[in-house]
């Protein structure tokens, strides 16, 4: 089967980018014939499929602008059996027949906002092509030939909410293999994530810049906007002289695996549709401290793990215990559950579905 993969831009690093990766591995395996189309040429190739791209070259658009030209993708994709948007942009079919899976990593929070209505002049030329683009798929998201895949309970519950349409879940893949060692645990704690303000990592800070706590962040700074706050972050910490928070940028894998097989603590400030880190964490033996809402009741089914967002004394407080050893009892249960995101299942999942298309 002749299958294109819409993905604007590849190289940027996080959930996103494993989930492509893995899907074209397993349909790759599977012999099918894989047509990867982009916006911007990715900067190395990748085994096993052709790419397609409207720029020769990568360059950084501004967000909705890049999710606009991505949607342009498609007319490269019509004569595809099946037409894969694994960014979870906007997609219209070229043809009635053509099916159409999109995997969604959010439930569209920028299209169905109207944000449009704030802005006047020059900045309503740069949202409204894109609003208008978004009103045209929100009317056809319920056409039978669009197919959606949640990346968790949580997201699913809000597209059932948001259209009335179903949607199949399917977990985004955890490399599980890379913890299978194990390592002393040090009275430390760690985060992993990108540096981007939605993460909330000045929460972070502030939560533990009294604790006099070894607390180490990593992270990448695919973009300059990821600089900028990294930046940021860095002379927040410059200020405060504090010397038992380290901030990392752009490190290499096995390092990051490394000091989350040796920090006994993981902590998360920011809501997530689902979270691959924080199954890393959990598949390492950390313990994640993680807050009260979102996918996190999902993927950590523990409350007394979670937080109530912003409230810098109950994260504080759950952090110290888990240091303490109050959770250790719920390491091996986390261990266990992690092991239902493992890549493997993603693979056989979103093969057994497409499957079903045929």
């Amino acid at each position: 089967m002749k299958i294109g993969i819409i993905h604007g831009v590849v190289g940027g690093g996080g959930g996103t980018e494993k989930t492509l990766l893995a899907l074209i591995e397993a349909l790759v395996e599977k012999n099918h014939v894989v047509n990867l189309y982009t916006v911007s040429k990715p900067s190395n190739p990748i085994p096993g499929v052709m790419i397609y791209s409207m720029l020769p070259f990568h360059f950084p658009f501004f967000g909705l602008y890049q999710r606009y030209l991505e949607s342009k993708l498609i007319e490269k994709a019509k004569n595809d059996d099946i037409v894969f948007q694994a960014s979870g942009g906007l997609v219209l079919p070229t043809r009635s027949d053509q099916q159409i899976i999109i995997y969604c990593h959010h439930d569209f929070p920028n299209e169905t906002s109207k944000a449009v209505t704030k802005y006047k002049g020059i900045w309503s030329w740069y949202y409204k092509p894109y609003y208008k683009l978004s009103q045209k798929f929100l009317d056809q998201i319920t056409n039978k030939n669009i197919h959606l895949i949640a990346n968790s309970k949580y997201i699913h519950e809000s597209l059932k909410k948001k259209f009335g349409k179903d949607s199949t879940i399917i977990h985004p893949p955890v490399e599980l293999s890379e913890f299978t060692q194990s390592m002393p645990k040090k009275k430390k704690v760690m985060t992993l994530s990108r540096y981007s303000q939605e993460k909330h990592l000045e929460f972070a800070i502030d939560v533990m810049k009294d604790l006099d706590i070894d607390y180490t962040v990593m992270g990448n700074t695919k973009t300059r906007t990821n600089e900028i706050y990294y930046e940021h972050l860095t002379r927040k910490l410059s200020e405060q002289k504090n010397k038992t928070i380290v901030l990392l940028k752009n490190i290499a894998r096995k390092k990051v695996v490394n000091e989350l097989l040796e920090s006994k603590a993981y902590f998360h400030a920011s809501p997530e549709t689902f979270g691959i880190s924080i199954i890393e964490s959990m598949a390492s033996g950390c313990i994640p401290i993680v807050p009260n809402n979102s996918a996190h009741i999902e993927t950590v089914p523990i409350e007394e793990l979670r937080f109530e967002q912003n409230d810098i004394e109950d994260a504080r407080n759950k952090i110290q215990k888990a240091l303490l050893g109050d959770f250790d009892k719920h390491v091996e249960f986390l261990k266990n559950s992690s092991t239902k995101y493992d890549k493997t299942s993603f693979k056989k999942k979103i093969t057994d579905y497409i499957e079903l298309l045929k």
